[in-house]
């Protein structure tokens, strides 16, 4: 059986009151008393329709109790430039419904940890390029008035070509004041088929041409037609002038730039 080339990074996913959500998070969460966390976060695969990828997901209980989780998959989706989580099966080519796991219930008492296999096969008209491998948490925790429930989720992403673009808005600058850092932000959108990492640095340039200092932008992991506001700020004083300020984007071997001028009174 063929299998997947592989990377790693993270996902999190919160249920509260009934009402689910899902963000970018850390690798644990907190729940009451102690943490959960799980690992690998995030699998980044490459390869192609019809191969299959085996992945071992291990679930760690660092809280005061024993709690029991129900594991799942669902497809990852982005619909209007956000991603959305989709029931397995529910829209055509679901990587989620291939999912074969080695157990469908764990519980886990505090201090141990469990461990699950999950099996993908990427189906010939793939829907999606992404799907969370989620341990939903079956447990009702009171916090107050409020009950949720803990839940956490290996996000997989497929790579199944070489067709990565990032298309740039506008360069967004907010030169520094007596109480604020230069600042930039820019809308960034995955134009491609295939899922992608950016990682930006900021330049700012003075008008000798020479470079006066840099700032990494934190990385951003964005699905096909995902769409995100990615920033940084100038954390040195600059001195009254006239600067560019250059932003350069690094994705999955490829490189974009954009510009910008602003006076620093």
């Amino acid at each position: 059986m063929k299998k997947f080339l592989i990377a790693l990074a993270f996902l999190a996913a919160f249920t509260q009151g009934g009402a689910a959500a899902a963000s970018a998070a850390g690798p644990s969460r907190e729940s009451g008393d102690g943490t959960l966390s799980l690992s690998p976060a995030v699998i980044t695969l490459r390869g192609e329709a019809g191969q299959s990828t085996t992945q071992t997901l291990t679930l760690r209980n660092q809280t005061s109790r024993t709690m029991s989780f129900d594991v799942v998959a669902e497809d990852v989706i982005v619909r209007n430039g956000a991603r959305a989580f989709v029931e397995a099966g529910k829209i055509p080519g679901s990587i989620a419904a291939t999912a074969v796991f080695s157990e469908r219930h764990v519980k886990v008492a505090s201090g141990n940890s469990a461990t699950v296999t999950a099996t993908f096969t990427i189906p010939p008209n793939a829907g999606s390029r992404a799907v969370v491998a989620m341990f939903r948490g079956t447990d009702k925790i009171k916090n107050g008035n409020a009950t949720s429930t803990a839940s956490l989720g290996s996000l997989l992403t497929f790579a199944l070509s070489d067709n990565t673009a990032l298309a740039t808005g506008a360069l967004q600058v907010e030169p520094q004041s007596a109480t604020t850092n230069l600042a930039i932000a820019q809308t960034c959108t995955n134009s491609g088929s295939e899922p992608l990492v950016a990682k930006g640095m900021l330049a700012v340039i003075g008008a000798d041409g020479r470079i006066a200092g840099k700032a990494a932008l934190a990385p951003r992991r964005l699905l096909p037609g995902e769409r995100a506001s990615l920033g940084a700020q100038y954390g040195a004083e600059l001195s009254p002038g006239r600067y560019r300020v250059l932003v350069t984007y690094d994705y999955e071997g490829r490189s974009s730039t954009q510009s910008a001028e602003v006076t620093i009174q």
